[in-house]
């Protein structure tokens, strides 16, 4: 568990002072933030967006597909940022980034050779991300039950790589390798020809037993899938190796962990007490708390999908999360709504989507709406074949964009509440929310809706962070 809140605050390292390294590849940016190894402080953090998203030839209407280059010149971009000067102290590293996706790829076909980056692209696979929709249920009824407490849903690794071997399994032969992206950051670091991935992704992956922390093997192969691509895995922590090659300022010898998952990390960063929730709301959303210490999932296969999933933690333990496909996307799927109609509508300035996000956080402060909306635009993973709708319209309920904004903000709560109720939280002891994210952090609307649903106290952390929660976690290893 985290300690206290970090001091943001620039400080003067001590002789024999070095930093520990935290990166997160999110879904639409990167992030990195140093910290001292011997003191709570963070040194500096930076970001920089990948614009990595791509139209998906595999699957036109529900793929979601990052591409590689583009997310390792973000990451780039961020360690120059950094700077050599910083970078060449750097003694740590912890990797965190965006669960469940997928990348192929083959040997050697991402190195730094001479301190540059090279990518072979016609070597490596898109990043099959979380949002990933090309597994419909029906798919997902053919593939076999897993051993697991986990179920499968669409835009996990295993699921992503079934749909593959079922439908163009010719495609998978071009790669000797998978795992999630931020296993191949992770290989490149420490120039390993085999990737490693921890327990936390491999289970986010599906059909793995956190119990026995094995791949179902036997189940994936009689069913067809390409074991050969699951990856080794080892508990979160462990050493995957060290930098091998120097690259923007990092030097050879650095260790470097196994890769984390961005949800553990973000909760790592900010939770204080056991009695904590915490509610992150960016891209998507989670509702989280931590289960008690001796809690250990079912290993019997999972009979089907809950709206809550038991996520594995760190120092052996369990959170209890309510993970929502739907959160700051909606809100962003909203405003560029209301920016295309005014093109259509032939205004001349309909491409200000800060401006327009601003105005109608202002609008919605004095506005009080009846509409109902139900705003999963993705579906759910327990309800995967739903889409959004808004009831009860009347005769001026559309003419204040407010009050539509609003609604839409409290339907993300609603739907947030509905996957885990303020009274699950109560009965678990449970006694404030604390409340992260940037969609959040940036939505006082949202925040009016979280508190009147709740009725929790809300503490505000603008500093969870995945990246520092990585490179707060390194920091607190003993030995490596």
């Amino acid at each position: 568990m985290a300690n206290d809140p970090v001091e943001s605050e620039r400080f003067a390292m001590e002789e024999d002072g070095s930093f520990c390294l935290g990166i997160d590849i999110g879904t639409t940016s990167i992030k990195a933030s140093l910290i001292s190894q011997n003191r709570r402080l963070v040194a500096e953090t930076v970001s920089a967006p990948s614009n990595a998203f791509m139209p998906s030839v595999s699957a036109p209407r529900d793929g979601s597909e990052q591409n590689i280059w583009l997310i390792f010149k973000a990451i780039e971009d961020c360690l120059t940022k950094l700077g050599p000067d910083q970078l060449k102290l750097v003694s740590r590293i912890g990797v965190t980034g965006q669960m469940h996706g997928c990348v192929m790829w083959k040997s050697k076909s991402v190195s730094i050779e001479g301190s540059r980056l090279c990518i072979k692209t016609n070597e490596i696979s898109p990043l099959f991300d979380w949002q990933d929709g090309r597994c419909t249920s029906r798919f997902l009824t053919t593939l076999p039950k897993p051993e697991s407490h986990l179920g499968v849903s669409t835009g996990y690794g295993c699921a992503t790589l079934f749909w593959w071997s079922h439908n163009h399994p010719e495609y998978l032969e071009q790669f000797d390798h998978a795992g999630t992206v931020m296993d191949l950051l992770v290989a490149l670091l420490c120039s390993r020809e085999e990737p490693v991935m921890s327990l936390q992704n491999a289970a986010s992956w599906g059909y793995f037993n956190c119990q026995t922390s094995t791949w179902n093997r036997e189940i994936l192969s009689d069913a067809g899938f390409p074991t050969r691509f699951l990856p080794e895995v080892c508990n979160p922590g462990c050493l995957a190796g060290t930098v091998q090659t120097s690259w923007l300022g990092l030097k050879p010898g650095a260790k470097v962990i196994v890769a984390m998952g961005d949800l553990p990390c973000s909760v790592y960063s900010v939770i204080e007490s056991p009695s904590d929730a915490v509610i992150n709301i960016g891209t998507s959303a989670q509702l989280v708390h931590m289960m008690p210490e001796d809690f250990r999932p079912e290993a019997s296969p999972a009979t089907s999908i809950s709206s809550v999933a038991h996520f594995a933690y760190f120092n052996d333990s369990y959170l209890a999360v309510a993970a929502s496909l739907n959160g700051g996307n909606v809100l962003a799927a909203l405003v560029d709504s209301f920016l295309h109609w005014c093109s259509l509508l032939g205004s001349r300035d309909h491409r200000d989507k800060e401006g327009v996000y601003t105005k109608l956080i202002d609008l919605a402060r004095k506005a009080e709406t009846n509409l109902l909306v139900d705003p999963v635009l993705r579906g759910e993973r327990h309800r995967q074949d739903d889409r959004g709708s808004i009831a009860n319209i009347g005769p001026d309920s559309l003419c204040d964009p407010g009050g539509v904004f609003r609604a839409f903000c409290r339907g993300i709560i609603v739907n947030i509440e509905s996957l885990m109720s303020k009274d699950e939280l109560k009965q678990v002891g449970v006694k404030r929310i604390v409340g992260c994210g940037s969609a959040l952090s940036q939505n006082p609307i949202l925040k009016e809706e979280l508190e009147r649903c709740f009725e929790l106290p809300v503490l505000y952390r603008d500093d969870s962070d995945s990246c520092l929660g990585a490179a707060l976690f390194v920091q607190s290893l003993p030995c490596l």
